[in-house]
């Protein structure tokens, strides 16, 4: 595939296939949390206006149930910060917060997502914010993921695309990102929203999916683990 992709610095190998992707819906589709979580894993986004929020919930959706019979309303933030302060209180250690947590509002996982294409021209100060939020959330032992949106705009071949985490520009998109987060890059996915065409539809589906697998598996064995 050329110099532009590597395999040694790359930690995320989904089969592309249609075999993987009957797998990873089916598990998903009929998975059942354990006890603690009632009837369902609460996983929270977080990211800027523009990132790709509501279409990264879409794309979960019609990667889970193709016929688009699921249905959602997604909240969405009207302010132009990566954040607000009555995030960083989520889960709260104390029984008399002004958001009490009960088991079906805890949250069991969160996906910061960044568009990667403008993430690295995102100031110091909001990357700070994004720095120090990770971190509580990490003190909580909330499992915490990167979702890259919007990675057609890499301008990866087409022929390659089952291929897009040994993409080195993405590679590079990931280290510049753990160097200012602390997170690692194994904990750091990409999703596309975009992309259009039977074989591709499939890759997309798969890498969704893949990221989903990742959240619910680590988070069923931290419950289970307690």
């Amino acid at each position: 595939m050329g110099s532009n992709f590597s395999k040694e610095d790359c930690f995320h190998f989904p089969t592309m296939d249609t075999r993987n992707l009957d797998t990873l819906r089916d598990y998903l589709c009929n998975y059942s949390p354990p006890e603690g979580c009632v009837d369902c894993i609460n996983i929270l986004l977080f990211g800027m206006v523009g990132a790709g929020k509501s279409s990264t919930i879409n794309t979960f959706l019609s990667a889970l149930d193709p016929r688009g019979a699921s249905t959602t309303c997604v909240p969405t933030g009207a302010g132009p910060y990566i954040f607000t302060p009555e995030l960083l209180s989520f889960n709260p250690d104390s029984d008399i917060s002004s958001y009490p947590v009960i088991p079906e509002n805890v949250i069991h996982g969160v996906a910061f997502i960044f568009d990667i294409n403008i993430m690295d021209v995102i100031s110091d100060d909001r990357m700070e914010e994004f720095q120090e939020l990770q971190t509580i959330v990490a003190q909580k032992y909330v499992h915490r993921v990167v979702i890259g949106t919007k990675f057609e705009l890499l301008q990866i071949p087409e022929i390659h695309n089952a291929w897009i985490y040994e993409f080195k520009p993405l590679q590079q998109k990931f280290e510049w990102l753990a160097e200012r987060t602390g997170m690692d890059r194994r904990s750091m996915f990409v999703i596309s929203n975009y992309w259009r065409g039977e074989q591709i539809e499939m890759i997309k589906c798969i890498l969704a999916l893949y990221v989903l697998d990742n959240m619910v598996r680590n988070i069923d064995r931290f419950f289970r683990a307690v």
